[in-house]
């Protein structure tokens, strides 16, 4: 009895310490991500479709979670509340999928080594609600079924983690040959069917549902082909060398620093591994980790966040490594030092800074406190029924603003990176012309454009000529690393826009101008 409460309350605390970890994130304004996916599932909410309406890439389990927290709240940081109840599930899976027969010190290091390597300090990588957050709660339900014998509800949850993030394909591949290797000779072919029938569950229910809502193509093209598309930009664009070269020089040796104890004790646990029966944890481990390598990988973008569905199968990797060593004193120490290590390595920034220095360290040159200083003057501005466009991907824009978009997309990329063709960028800027938004904000920030087609310089284009034919610049917030907040600066009569320039958010209202006159903003 006295070890069953210890345990429960050193849960508690690791719970605790998960969310105080996290926190790093407390005060920080949406990313870009999470802007885009609170204006897909605003726009369902209100009668609209994802995919036909609000363009996006991503699968829809994500716009499911985001209109469930615009449910409960209207903050736009709600889905950060869901998010953080998804870690701290997953960091209870994690110790429930430890061997009962393991010591209190190394169940309780899977926790510990996930309440600290969900909650990095690097850029993006765990502070927001992003898809690997809800992604990493499915796999480990999926890894608790595995262990338990359940193929077919292991299944079922590896097809969620799919219909929340594409690239968890590659961790359902994963879970496959554990589900089927893990089982006597006679049961390999059922569990297989069964594992197989459990994750289609999932895709297929998202599939009918488009189908009856007269959407399947458009979630087809935008979700799956779209997403192809998205993969091969930098290797189309040539771009693919400097992205490798700032991982291996930037991320990665932050990664490897902050997981450097848990790296280790994953080898040590893993030391002399063979696949066996009676190393079911181990083994899933492995395989776990490979699959979500193999998923940061995809895509060759390299982004922070990408890597957080490691956390999980490296945490109990790292718990069999403790549970290997033979002090109990040792063990003890190893998942203390599991679950501070990151905080020791950079105390200033879980404990000390401000939300804008943390944001400045995390994630500048990103407009984060510039979007959120734009929404709000947009918001004071404007009236009800007007709506936004973004030349950009600013799409937390949409979320302080609290305008719907004057188009389904909700930033520019998809447009000026792969467009389908010249007919899409004819029907983007006929939607525009026809009927103009009353606000338009023009981001210089060259990763938020992201031009790399002659089509997507005539987006850019047209749309250059739209601003002059019937807008006005009526002010800017520049993007600076300097410690103050950024504030909305009002245009003066002569004042003209630098579309050529950097660092800023150019806010543009409809003005509608006698008969014959104009103003030109062209070079």
């Amino acid at each position: 009895m006295k070890r069953s409460w210890a345990c429960a309350f050193l849960l508690a605390a690791l719970c605790g310490w998960h969310l105080l970890l996290r926190g790093h994130g407390r005060g920080i304004p949406l990313v870009t991500d999470e802007g885009e996916y609170a204006a897909v599932a605003r726009a369902w909410s209100g009668g609209g479709l994802p995919y036909r309406d609000a363009y996006s890439q991503k699968t829809p389990m994500i716009f499911l979670v985001y209109r469930a927290a615009a449910a409960v709240s209207d903050g736009p940081a709600a889905p950060r509340t869901l998010a953080a109840l998804a870690g701290l599930a997953t960091l209870l899976i994690l110790f429930v999928a430890t061997p009962r027969a393991w010591s209190l010190s190394g169940r309780l290091a899977a926790p510990a080594a996930f309440a600290a390597l969900s909650a990095l300090p690097i850029g993006d990588y765990s502070f927001p609600a992003n898809t690997e957050v809800f992604v990493n709660l499915f796999a480990a339900l999926a890894a608790l079924a595995l262990l338990r014998d359940s193929s077919f509800l292991a299944g079922l949850a590896a097809g969620a983690a799919l219909c929340t993030k594409q690239t968890s394909l590659w961790t359902m591949a994963a879970f496959a040959p554990f589900a089927v290797l893990m089982v006597r000779k006679p049961d390999r072919a059922r569990a297989a069917s069964v594992y197989t029938l459990g994750c289609l569950f999932f895709p297929a229910l998202w599939a009918a549902y488009f189908i009856s809502r007269g959407g399947l193509q458009d979630y087809w093209q935008a979700a799956w082909a779209g997403n192809a598309r998205y993969a091969s930009v930098l290797v189309m664009t040539g771009a693919l060398a400097g992205q490798l070269r700032w991982f291996a020089a930037t991320l990665l040796p932050r990664l490897i620093l902050f997981t450097a104890p848990a790296l280790i004790l994953a080898v040590l646990g893993l030391r002399g591994l063979r696949v066996a029966r009676d190393r079911p944890v181990e083994t899933l481990s492995v395989l776990w980790f490979g699959g979500a390598v193999a998923g940061a990988l995809t895509g060759l973008f390299l982004f922070p966040h990408y890597f957080l569905m490691l956390a999980p199968p490296a945490a109990l990797a790292a718990a069999s490594g403790v549970e290997r060593m033979s002090s109990r004193k040792g063990r003890a120490a190893a998942a203390v030092v599991l679950a501070l290590w990151p905080a020791l390595l950079a105390p200033r920034l879980f404990f000390i800074a401000g939300a804008r220095e943390r944001a400045l360290t995390l994630l500048y040159p990103n407009p984060i406190f510039e979007s959120e200083a734009l929404g709000v003057e947009i918001r004071r501005r404007a009236a009800p029924g007007d709506r936004l466009h973004v030349f950009g991907s600013e799409s937390s824009l949409f979320s302080y603003s609290g305008l719907s978009p004057a188009t389904p997309h909700t930033y520019c990329y998809p447009l000026t990176l792969f467009p389908k063709g010249r007919h899409e960028i004819a029907f983007e800027r006929a939607a525009l012309d026809l009927a103009p938004p009353r606000f338009l904000v023009w981001s210089t920030q060259p990763l938020s454009t992201m031009i790399s087609s002659n089509l997507g310089l005539e987006y850019r284009d047209g749309m250059r000529a739209l601003l002059a034919r019937r807008y006005a610049f009526i002010g800017l917030v520049r993007v600076s690393a300097e410690p103050g907040l950024p504030r909305f600066e009002p245009s003066r009569a002569k004042d003209r826009p630098d579309f050529e320039g950097e660092d800023r958010l150019l806010l543009f209202e409809r003005k509608e101008m006698p008969r014959g006159k104009s103003v030109s903003y062209a070079r």
